[in-house]
């Protein structure tokens, strides 16, 4: 069965975009202003303050990770002494390696910084899907997994970029599934915590081109009409015509980008009878027709996986 989890992490295609090690000593204040990627730390040694979005300041330790879905502003100060008004100016040591603070001493803080930006043309809407702040304590197999993102990330060895994307995937997949506190915000947590839910979001992912009713849907989950209606809405954050319909055009979009597909394949594959009756819905919600959209993001020239294969990370099963 489709995991729609992992779907969801897929669609998002993360892709590093930079990274650093970051060492501090005595006091220093960091400020940034960021368009929106995902921002993650792990803290590898000692301890600071961090407020991103006006959410915080918030302690992390040693063995503590965050990660912010969607990052606008960001400040990082030390923690346990009085803390400056200044901006502190970073100390490059190396390719990927600044020191802040004090420029000698031994570092009281050692920390794996990071942004990453997700490849989909439906990001602010998977975002939405996801918590506002992931904040991870005490797991250290996330700073092993930072470190092994360091790593592949400064070596220029073949393939690269398929790793670099695999562990970005593996990254967002461990956070989003390691604290039990997550799926109390709506959102696609919430609704895989909920049990009947879950089999109605389990299927839409499964078979997005059968011919889905509401109706049919709340007889898999076992609930009726009314009360799975109010459960999807409450639960995943929007009624569930509105979700298949996102899930529908998500994959048309990441088809019509990354395959060679033809339209009326795409169309069917989908859940569209026909391509006419698709270009209409895919007009309606995008405000492009599909061809239009394809020539303005540009099909890759490198074969992806049609909507009906199997790929690693994507959907099985489509039928």
């Amino acid at each position: 069965m489709s995991d729609p989890l992992t779907d969801i992490v897929a669609l998002l295609n993360p892709k590093p975009s930079h990274s650093k090690l970051v060492e501090g000593r005595g006091e220093w204040r960091v400020v940034r202003e960021s368009g929106g990627e995902a921002f993650y730390c792990a803290v590898l040694e000692g301890e600071c303050l961090i407020n991103v979005n006006g959410q915080g300041p918030k302690l992390l330790v040693a063995g503590d990770f965050i990660l912010i879905p969607a990052a606008y502003s960001f400040e990082n100060t030390n923690a346990g002494r009085s803390r400056p008004t200044e901006i502190t100016m970073p100390t490059i040591i190396s390719e990927g390696y600044v020191r802040i603070g004090a420029a000698s001493g031994p570092a009281d803080l050692v920390m794996h910084v990071g942004h990453c930006e997700f490849d989909t043309p439906d990001k602010q809407l998977i975002v939405s899907l996801l918590p506002n702040e992931i904040l991870i304590k005490g797991q250290r197999r996330f700073v092993t997994l930072l470190e092994l993102l360091r790593e592949e990330s400064r070596a220029r060895r073949p393939g690269r970029d398929v790793v670099l994307m695999h562990l970005l995937q593996l990254l967002l997949v461990e956070s989003l599934r390691s604290n039990p506190e997550l799926p109390k915000a709506a959102g696609i947590l919430k609704g895989l915590q909920h049990e009947k839910i879950a089999v109605a979001l389990h299927l839409m992912h499964e078979k997005p081109g059968d011919e889905w009713q509401i109706a049919q849907l709340a007889r898999h989950a076992a609930m009726s009409r009314s009360a799975f209606f109010a459960a999807f809405n409450e639960t995943v954050g929007m009624p569930p015509g509105q979700y298949l319909l996102f899930w529908r055009m998500s994959l048309a979009k990441k088809a019509l980008v990354s395959s060679k597909e033809k339209i009326e394949q795409i169309a069917f594959h989908i859940g569209y009878q026909s391509a006419s009756a698709f270009n209409v819905a895919f007009t309606q919600y995008v405000g492009v027709p599909p061809g239009v959209f394809r020539r303005q993001n540009g099909a890759s020239q490198t074969h992806a996986p049609a909507l009906n294969e199997e790929p690693t990370f994507m959907l099985k099963g489509v039928m």
